[in-house]
């Protein structure tokens, strides 16, 4: 299985939860920058929530499935198509043999995240998938996808359970599920007020109460 880099995008890496216990040696923690997103995708198609995922940045790429697979997009209001059909964002789509999925600008955000039942097919660096652009570690080779590149794709261990759901006799390149994420719970990430802790350093006292009150505010 795997998927065929028509167009790369912006910048389109793999990201994953992040590096862990090497920034002894320099190395960053890195990861997918939007976390909520990314771990949803997973949950929707099935994966762990720490499987690497396709992370897109303001213009996401064009791919071709040379297997069916079921995705996942989730995090930034990209506009994304197989084959010219509008494809739903935040719900498991199961894209049929040989379709193409474009993802365009980006309307809302920045980033937005594409899982793929089963995972990407790649070494991990350091316990992680993550690329490390600095570095050249991690991901695919270390870099941004490229025109041309050929991701393969792990068999998903749950793939007969979570197909026998979708009825393929459909005109249309993929199945969107009539489920996904509620409204509700991406609202409570992206657009209720988050709270900000802090404590007060050594130097906080030589600060003007109207600066001390200023940064509060």
């Amino acid at each position: 299985m795997s998927i065929r880099v028509i167009r790369s995008g912006l910048l389109t890496t793999i990201q994953d939860l992040g590096r862990f216990g090497f920034q002894k040696d320099g190395v960053i923690v890195g990861g997918a920058m939007d976390q909520f997103a990314h771990r949803i995708a997973n949950i929707l198609v099935g994966n762990e929530q720490s499987e690497g995922t396709l992370e897109m940045t303001f213009i996401g790429p064009t791919l071709a499935f040379e297997e069916e697979v079921l995705i996942a997009i989730c995090g930034g209001e990209f506009e994304a198509m197989i084959d010219g059909k509008k494809v739903p964002l935040w719900r498991p789509v199961f894209a049929k043999q040989e379709s193409v999925l474009t993802i365009g600008h980006c309307r809302v955000g920045c980033r937005a995240y594409l899982a793929v039942s089963g995972g990407f097919h790649i070494p991990k660096v350091m316990n992680s998938q993550s690329t490390y652009l600095l570095a050249r570690i991690g991901g695919f080779q270390g870099r941004a996808l490229q025109k041309g590149d050929v991701l393969f794709l792990r068999e998903s261990r749950k793939k007969s359970a979570l197909f026998q759901f979708y009825n393929k006799k459909t005109s249309l390149p993929f199945i969107a599920m009539s489920w996904g994420i509620s409204f509700e719970l991406r609202a409570y990430f992206y657009e209720s007020p988050k709270t900000i802790r802090v404590m007060r350093g050594a130097q906080f006292a030589d600060f003007t109460m109207q600066s001390q009150q200023y940064f509060f505010e």
